[in-house]
């Protein structure tokens, strides 16, 4: 087996979100947060024939990039990887220590929807990181960037799409480090938790709590 620059793209992605992955048998992978307040799931090329768990994603990423071209083969306590002359004997890990989806997720129901595309979302981030901010704040029409816990905090504004809807939704930035994409956003205001969905990976990241 061979994994796809797609597949290798979402894992890297997941790896931000947990060092920890328990891969299910079939064409999907998921992950979650440790703060299990993230879950993401995407629908790969690859059909994975048994279930098998990885402690360090980072570090099987690199060990991916050991070999030129490398072909990946299931044994039943570990996996080798094939390219170039080389040869990598990996250790699965045991479910049992990992951090990984339930098999079962309910879905709350949704009253809120937008869209984010991919140049806004890259500019709140970007904005984020250069002006040390910590918070994104939507609301209709518009997304801010800043510091909730300070009242003169710089800001970064950026404009959305009305849709019509007042509301006001708070998010820690660090939660929104997604594949690079335009987003159908779809938020439960009572629950607290929001549904993003791009066009390789779908999100459910939890809100933060409103402010006064």
């Amino acid at each position: 087996m061979k994994l796809s620059n797609d597949t290798i793209e979402v894992l890297k992605n997941f790896s931000n979100i947990n060092q920890n992955i328990l891969i299910k048998e079939g064409c999907q992978v998921r992950t979650m947060s440790t703060m299990k307040n993230i879950l993401a799931e995407a629908d790969v090329s690859e059909d994975f024939t048994q279930e098998f768990g990885i402690y360090d994603l980072t570090e099987f990423l690199g060990v991916l990039t050991l070999v030129k071209d490398p072909n990946l083969k299931m044994e039943e306590k570990y996996l080798t990887v094939n390219g170039g002359g080389s040869n990598i004997r990996y250790f699965y890990s045991d479910p049992s220590i990992l951090i990984s989806p339930p098999d079962t997720f309910n879905a709350p129901d949704t009253d809120v929807h937008f869209e984010v595309s991919q140049e806004t979302l890259a500019n709140v981030l970007k904005a984020s990181t250069v002006m040390q901010l910590p918070d994104v704040v939507m609301t209709r029409g518009k997304i801010t960037v800043t510091d909730l816990k300070n009242s003169t905090s710089n800001n970064y504004d950026v404009t959305l799409d009305d849709n019509g809807q007042d509301y006001e939704f708070n998010f820690k930035a660090d939660n929104l480090k997604m594949i690079p994409d335009k987003y159908d956003v779809s938020v439960s205001s009572q629950a607290l938790v929001s549904c993003w969905k791009g066009s390789k990976v779908t999100y459910w990241i939890a809100l933060e709590q409103p402010t006064d």
